[in-house]
């Protein structure tokens, strides 16, 4: 098989465009589910059974559940109660009740990590829970929190392909649409390859940057 890349000429701004809302659409739950995670982190942290139970079990619910059965309920189910979204919002909601628990699991065992003769030594100083939390938890927990964070975050720039199937415009759907433009599969789809490289390669990018800047040791990913 001979292969022809002149076919994506005419067609790469489509293929950009598609790039487009695969970032926007990415940058959009990972900016909603950080601080959700981080609060789903902190109250089963916080040593109330009551609401740490409860929480955890919403939580292995979620994340026992295939996400693209998430996205259909989003798509499909929200409307059935009167909300009428279109497909990139309802992309945005179901993908960031997906992830914000799994983030919450990396930044609960980030949390955990944090030695307790450290929060010991600060509660015995008289420091509030409030300024334990933000002046010596948090800075702890970040380090170990960035390296699986990011490979999350790579999770969710391809998780976004699956929401072709709700007619969200990224890249996997658009490639879909050059298919029968081109009928050359295979180039637009090493295109397509190519771009997600370049993003995947943005965020490990960052997560190399984060860890120099916070020390942290790198995690085999």
């Amino acid at each position: 098989m001979e292969l022809d890349f002149s076919i994506l000429i005419p067609v790469w701004p489509r293929l950009l465009d598609g790039a487009w809302v695969t970032v926007q659409l990415t940058a959009a739950v990972l900016a909603l589910a950080t601080p959700l995670a981080v609060l789903v982190a902190v109250l089963r942290n916080i040593g109330f059974p009551l609401l740490a139970w409860p929480l955890g079990l919403v939580s292995a619910a979620f994340r026992g559940v295939p996400p693209l059965l998430i996205l259909f309920i989003a798509f499909f189910g929200l409307p059935a109660f009167g909300l009428k979204v279109g497909p990139f919002a309802a992309a945005v909601i179901a993908m960031t009740a997906y992830m914000a628990f799994y983030f919450g699991e990396v930044f609960r065992g980030a949390l955990l990590a944090v030695p307790a003769g450290t929060v010991q030594a600060a509660t015995a100083l008289g420091l509030s829970p409030l300024r334990i939390f933000v002046r010596i938890r948090l800075p702890q927990a970040v380090p170990s929190a960035i390296p699986p964070y990011i490979s999350h975050a790579t999770e969710v720039l391809k998780g976004t392909a699956l929401t072709a199937a709700i007619s969200v415009p990224e890249m996997s759907g658009t490639a879909n649409q050059l298919f029968a433009v081109t009928f050359r599969p295979f180039e637009v789809l090493l295109a397509i390859a190519l771009i997600y490289g370049v993003l995947d390669g943005i965020l490990l990018t960052v997560q190399h940057l984060a860890e120099r800047r916070f020390g942290a040791k790198a995690w085999a990913r």
